[in-house]
Order: C-alpha cells, then sequence, then structure tokens
C-alpha cells in the first residue's frame, strides 16, 4: 500500500538531514591535543599530531558521500514509496548514523585488527541495506513504474553491490594487514566518481 504522495520528498528531506548531520559530527571527532604550543610548536606539527583523525575523518566523509550519490539517484528514480520502503530506508540511516562512532574507533584505534574489521562490516551492513532498498523499489516495478533500461538497472544494481562485496573482502584482508584493508575501503566511494550510464537514463528521463 502507498503512503500518500509527498512521502517521497519528505523521506529524501529526512534522509539528506540526517546524512548532514552524521557528516558534520565526523568533523567533531577530531581529537585537539591540548598540550599543543602554536607558538613554540607551530601549525605543521599540529597537523601532524592529528593527521590520524583527519585521515579517518577524510575516508568517513567519502564513504558518507557515496552513500548519499546512491540513495540520490534511489531517489530520482523512484516514483513514490511506500511503509516498507520507508522503514528499510530508516535501517539504512540506522547504520550510517553509526560511522561517526566507528570512525572515532578507527582515528584512536588504527592498528588494531578488531577496529578495522568493526569499521569493514559497518560499511557492509549500510552497502546490502542501500541494495535491498534498491531491489525492493525496482521488483515487479513495485516503487519505479517506468520501465528502467536493464543495462542502467543491471549497472546501477553491481555498483550497489560492489560496495558491501569489496568491504567484505576488506574485512578479511584485515586480519592479514589492516594498511591493505582500508585502502580496500577507500575504493568504494572512488567507484561512485562516475556513472555514465545512470546519468544518460536521468537526462533521458527528465526529457521525457
Amino acid at each position: 500500500m502507498s503512503i500518500p504522495k509527498g512521502t517521497k520528498e519528505r523521506l529524501a528531506a529526512y534522509s539528506d538531514a540526517i546524512l548532514a548531520v552524521v557528516a558534520t559530527l565526523l568533523v567533531l571527532g577530531i581529537a585537539v591535543p591540548e598540550d599543543h604550543k602554536f607558538s613554540t610548536d607551530g601549525l605543521a606539527a599540529f597537523l601532524i599530531k592529528i593527521r590520524h583523525d583527519l585521515g579517518a575523518y577524510a575516508l568517513s566523509f567519502l564513504i558518507i558521500s557515496s552513500y548519499w550519490l546512491q540513495h540520490h539517484v534511489i531517489f530520482l528514480f523512484l516514483h513514490h514509496a511506500n511503509r516498507t520502503f520507508t522503514w528499510l530506508n530508516f535501517v539504512f540511516l540506522f547504520f550510517v548514523t553509526l560511522i561517526p562512532f566507528a570512525t572515532k574507533l578507527l582515528s584512536v584505534y588504527r592498528h588494531d585488527t578488531f577496529v578495522v574489521l568493526i569499521y569493514g562490516l559497518l560499511q557492509v551492513a549500510c552497502g546490502v541495506t542501500l541494495a535491498v532498498q534498491w531491489w525492493y523499489a525496482n521488483y515487479k516495478h513495485r516503487l519505479i513504474p517506468k520501465p528502467i533500461p536493464p543495462t542502467v538497472m543491471h549497472s546501477m544494481s553491481r555498483r550497489i553491490l560492489a560496495g558491501p562485496l569489496i568491504n567484505l573482502a576488506a574485512v578479511g584482508m584485515s586480519l592479514v594487514s589492516v594498511p591493505v584493508a582500508l585502502v580496500m575501503v577507500l575504493i568504494v566511494p572512488l567507484l561512485n566518481l562516475s556513472h555514465l550510464k545512470v546519468d544518460r537514463a536521468l537526462r533521458d528521463q527528465v526529457a521525457d
């Protein structure tokens, strides 16, 4: 059963607000060393002290931006939202809101395999719930009545599923090499720098 028209827009606005708050919370997690004296130690030394916090922040910001982009595209194709899709969206947002906490763990315990494993599994959960949303919306044209070209739909599906698969591989790699595992996690947002098939489909949709 569909929720009244307008819910899609409200759900998108709510999701955007949550993602924006989560991205903002990331920067609040950057620790400022209280023992640093700028007059003697200088700015460069300060930035070196917080380099791990900055690195964890940059990684998580890229990941959240990637989730927002994929989420945004899903909503652009979406015709309307129903209650099930809305709850699936809430589950996705729940996992996303845990990212600042996991980021702080990563910046403090960056060499701890268990912490990297937690960070990677959280990204798997985010990616899987996003993929379930996409599948649910497309299944029998439930929420996307206008047929999407199969090549576009499959390309979008592969791109979304690539995230949790790579992160799952990174979780396994964290047991062998933490630095390599973190590089693998970084690959996921880089995959979404461009997606020409989807961009063309959206332009065609607007033109129609």
